[in-house]
């Protein structure tokens, strides 16, 4: 009696732990990637990279934003104030941003130290021509 009693308490936190671990998982970081969908054209978004000036940055990853709120089936709840965001830039640069104001122009800020440059190879903006090898 006691055993089955056990087992039960057993299972019920086993599955409410698992259940909390995905929860916490499943909410991740958004990212906004602006060579996905042909976003690298937006007026804001298609000549920033990390090593612009913050306000262009900021007015990128703005628009970036509105465009993934617009396609969002909630567009007045997704990125509240306070959310974290990844954005990679259309030369494959990417750094992490906070919504600030979602009705703002430049609601959203850099966090600084998160800036990482593009691997080699990556975005339209680094496409190297495949070196020639001599003596063929």
């Amino acid at each position: 009696m006691k055993l089955g009693f056990r087992f039960r308490r057993f299972s019920a936190l086993f599955w409410l732990l698992l259940f909390t671990a995905y929860s916490v998982a499943a909410m991740g970081v958004v990212i906004l990637d602006a060579a996905d969908g042909g976003l690298d054209g937006l007026s804001g978004v298609s000549t920033v990279t990390i090593h612009a000036d913050e306000e262009m940055r900021s007015l990128g990853a703005s628009q970036l934003a509105a465009v993934y709120r617009a396609r969002s089936g909630v567009p007045f709840m997704s990125l509240p104030p306070g959310s974290t965001v990844k954005v990679v830039w259309p030369d494959g640069s990417s750094e992490y941003v906070v919504v600030v104001d979602p009705a703002s122009r430049t609601g959203m800020k850099p966090v600084p130290g998160t800036q990482q440059s593009a691997p080699d190879g990556a975005g339209a903006g680094s496409m190297k021509a495949p070196a020639r090898e001599e003596g063929f």
